[in-house]
């Protein structure tokens, strides 16, 4: 018996699946991503002409590729210290951000933006990335400490963030 391991054009897809696909078939794309995470060239800067790293994202699930555009920002006393009262032994260093587009402007599956968020994640620390909905895009935003290991937070701390992205 045989698995096929590719969601198909045309179905209902869901974010599980498509994380599934992802870490299956684009790996190195995950590695990538990861990579522009960590390197100093996606830690914001003051300045006008900064922009964030962005990468293509292979189609999956039968829909066209995408963009990720990732930002990290360094961590505040006034945020580490929510983040302790909110009951996270852990320390956050970095804030990190994802925003997944359509190269054409068309709309991205919700689905589809989150499944690729998901093969970024380990699943028991899935409940640490928000989504923050606005501008025509859905960002995702989470914590992580020094080792980029997600950290756990309020959703109160985001409030806003759509308005200041």
């Amino acid at each position: 018996m045989t698995t096929q391991n590719t969601v198909t054009a045309g179905s209902s897809f869901s974010a599980a699946e498509v994380a599934a696909q992802v870490l299956f078939e684009e790996k190195e794309t995950v590695e990538k991503i990861h990579a522009i995470l960590h390197h100093p060239r996606s830690l914001a800067r003051p300045t006008a002409a900064w922009r964030p790293p962005v990468l293509k994202l292979p189609g999956v699930a039968g829909q066209p590729p995408l963009i990720a555009a990732m930002t990290r920002r360094r961590v505040g006393e006034r945020v580490r210290a929510r983040v302790r009262g909110f009951g996270e032994r852990r320390a956050p260093a970095y804030l990190l951000s994802v925003r997944i587009t359509d190269p054409h402007d068309r709309e991205v599956p919700a689905a589809l933006a989150e499944g690729w968020i998901r093969s970024l994640v380990e699943p028991a620390l899935a409940g640490a990335v928000h989504e923050i909905e606005g501008g025509g895009a859905t960002t995702y935003v989470w914590l992580v400490d020094s080792a980029f290991n997600p950290v756990h937070s309020p959703n109160s701390l985001f409030e806003g963030f759509a308005a200041a992205a």
